[in-house]
């Protein structure tokens, strides 16, 4: 957890409900008419929908009461279009109505266009709910069958979700293509990424190391005009192809971005945002504009995750 956060996390699990247009976590899924469909979701990430206000108040009453009882977290997401015609970067966030399964996933779709767009929304929303429930790895090749279907667009993705006190306590983290993420530690000030890049660029630096290792800068040069091209995919993924990392407890804040951020916004200055800004939202949004500042011209979007290590009390209402 942040060493910042406000006391207004002791009410984490504040609920709203409201009148539907779309689902809340399957964006592209048409509703059927007929009911008067209502959102229900939470402040942690939990997200329903009821074919009723009434409906929708019971189940947000019942997260309320359950949650609480589990560690929470808090996410915050920020996506900018930049100079693209299409957002094709999207974030996918489950969790279970008791609050006992967790899972988050960032996808870059490739191209731009409203295929690559939906190929984002669509395989980051699976992969974020079958990973809360099966781990990363899992989640990330179910995501696969939504482009096996005869979609054409494709998408590279990087999932998370918290391992059991039993495998460790920490951060379960697959990932294909360019997206990354990081772990920043506030007692240390270290932000530390826990992936590596399926790029050709990152393929040239693994390889090429040795040869120009009293040249380090000709070989970053070399390698960096290659870092678009990725190496793996979701609509290609198999079990083989998956980066996969774990981490070991005590969890601390997670950032998922896309090459929008971190190929534009140096190491310094994302370890500047995640430092000064204690609200995950706050520090996304910042990285985001930093992105823009510093000449980002693609999609950019950054999914940031605060551990709550302590139950924390549901607001219960009569």
């Amino acid at each position: 957890m942040h060493p910042h956060l406000p006391p207004v996390f002791d009410t984490i699990h504040r609920t709203s409900t409201y009148a539907a247009g779309h689902h809340p976590v399957w964006p592209y899924a048409p509703l059927p008419p007929g009911p008067c469909w209502t959102h229900a979701t939470c402040r942690c990430g939990w997200a329903e929908i009821a074919e009723s206000h009434r409906d929708a108040r019971v189940l947000a009453r019942h997260h309320r009461r359950y949650a609480a009882e589990h560690p929470s977290y808090l996410p915050g997401t920020a996506l900018r279009i930049g100079k693209r015609v299409h957002q094709a970067d999207a974030t996918g966030t489950h969790m279970s109505i008791t609050g006992t399964r967790h899972g988050w996933a960032m996808a870059d779709g490739i191209g731009d266009t409203p295929a690559a767009a939906y190929a984002a929304g669509s395989t980051a929303a699976l992969a974020s709910c079958v990973a809360s429930d099966r781990g990363a790895v899992a989640g990330l090749l179910a995501a696969t069958g939504i482009l096996a279907g005869g979609l054409t667009a494709d998408t590279v993705m990087v999932v998370a979700t918290p391992l059991p006190h039993a495998h460790g306590d920490g951060w379960d983290i697959a990932w294909v293509g360019d997206c990354r993420a990081y772990e920043y530690d506030p007692d240390t000030d270290i932000l530390t990424q826990l992936t590596v890049d399926h790029t050709y660029g990152q393929q040239l630096r693994d390889t090429l190391a040795e040869r120009y290792r009293d040249r380090p800068q000709v070989l970053e040069d070399l390698a960096a005009a290659q870092d678009h091209v990725v190496t793996s995919s979701v609509a290609t993924a198999t079990p083989a192809d998956i980066g996969h990392v774990t981490t070991t407890g005590p969890r601390r804040r997670l950032l998922l971005t896309s090459d929008g951020i971190h190929q534009y916004v140096p190491h310094a200055s994302l370890v500047r945002a995640c430092r000064t800004f204690s609200h995950p939202a706050a520090c996304a949004n910042r990285l985001t504009l930093a992105a823009r500042y510093h000449g980002g011209t693609d999609n950019a979007a950054a999914l940031v995750i605060d551990p709550v290590p302590a139950p924390v009390a549901a607001e219960l209402v009569p």
